[in-house]
């Protein structure tokens, strides 16, 4: 039996399993919060421009997190072509960490379908129920660039 460790060529056999971490898309979480204390945004208020995703990236997943609670008001998150497609008419009735069920995400809630970029794209927020007066909130986006 031989025992060899590389190839015909010299390299070595070793070099070429195993992980490819070094060349795999760097994630990052991008975060914005949105503060009340600059302003108050009303019901059926689109907030256009919340959360820059860069073009060539993919969005795996997103969760809000309610910091400041407020009664009567739901918050929704996605882009422009699926308002809601991260969260989903989030309650800001109780503070705490949330992933909604959009478009995006699967019927249970667990797993999104990642969302592919290729242009700067801006996430959104959408306000219903009252107007938003004192809750708080943050917007987490875990994002592979793939450019």
């Amino acid at each position: 039996m031989a025992d060899f460790t590389t190839y015909a060529n010299g390299d070595v056999i070793a070099n070429s399993g195993g992980s490819n971490a070094a060349g795999l898309p760097a994630v990052t979480v991008y975060e914005n919060t949105y503060d009340v204390a600059r302003g108050t945004v009303t019901a059926a208020d689109v907030c256009t421009e919340f959360l820059k995703i860069p073009a060539g990236s993919m969005v795996l997943g997103a969760q809000i997190r309610v910091d400041v609670a407020e009664a009567g008001v739901s918050v929704a998150v996605g882009d422009a072509t699926a308002p809601d497609g991260y969260v989903a008419a989030q309650t800001l009735a109780v503070a705490g960490r949330f992933q909604g069920a959009g478009a995006y995400v699967d019927t249970a809630g667990a797993m999104p379908t990642p969302t592919y970029y290729a242009d700067d794209t801006f996430l959104q927020f959408t306000v219903s129920g009252a107007d938003l007066t004192v809750g708080q909130f943050t917007v987490s986006v875990a994002v592979a660039n793939m450019g």
